[in-house]
């Protein structure tokens, strides 16, 4: 009776033991759902046929970004962001020069809830304006110069869940395929298009507010 007693013992022990175990292996460590916030920096370089002495004397500058993100499930994500660079000028005789990208896309993530790290792919549409304004031209004169149009938004990166409900995210992306109209001093001559290619490397910080209430 006395070895029933104890097997039985030994069992719920057991039970109990392996329950909490896995309970603490299962233990959620991540998530894509609901709404998100995020901010970052980034470094952004461009390229254009079109604009051979722009690129090449301010094809690169750091910049800053801001995404709201909202996740259906841990697969599926829509987003919307927009990024600011500012490029130097100097090399250019320019007062500044500038660039913009409005993005909105679907992001898929992978991997599962009981790991921290979430890689992702996006695709999307990013509508880029590059603006230089007061560019010495060869006559000596200023112009004012604008380029703007829509293009193709390919990306992918990293979540890093420090702990719920903040990561540290990480992400690469191209905006290529554009053909932007070009823009000089308010008038586009001769229907003038440029072929516009970027591309940006960011790091930041995503908080996931449906982890928060």
């Amino acid at each position: 009776m006395k070895s029933v007693r104890f097997m039985f013992l030994f069992v719920g022990i057991s039970l109990l033991v392996s329950n909490t175990l896995w309970g603490q292996t299962i233990r959620q460590r991540s998530t894509t759902e609901g709404l998100s916030l995020g901010i970052q920096g980034h470094y952004m370089g461009w390229s254009s046929d079109h604009f051979q002495f722009l690129d090449e004397n301010a094809g690169s500058g750091p910049g800053i970004g801001g995404r709201v993100g909202y996740g259906f499930n841990q697969r599926f994500e829509v987003f919307a962001q927009y990024d600011f660079n500012s490029l130097s000028a100097t090399k250019i005789a320019a007062k500044s020069f500038h660039f913009t990208h409005a993005t909105g896309g679907v992001r898929f993530n992978f991997s599962a809830t009981t790991h921290a790290l979430r890689p992702y792919a996006e695709l999307g549409y990013a509508y880029q304006t590059g603006k230089a304004d007061q560019v010495l031209n060869v006559n000596g004169g200023r112009d004012n110069l604008i380029f703007k149009g829509g293009t193709l938004h390919v990306g992918a990166g990293l979540n890093y869940f420090v702990s719920l409900p903040v990561a540290i995210t990480l992400n690469g992306s191209l905006q290529a395929g554009a053909k932007s109209p070009v823009y000089v001093n308010g008038i586009n001559f001769f229907d003038e298009k440029a072929d516009v290619t970027a591309f940006r490397i960011s790091l930041g910080v995503v908080v996931y507010l449906s982890e928060l209430f």
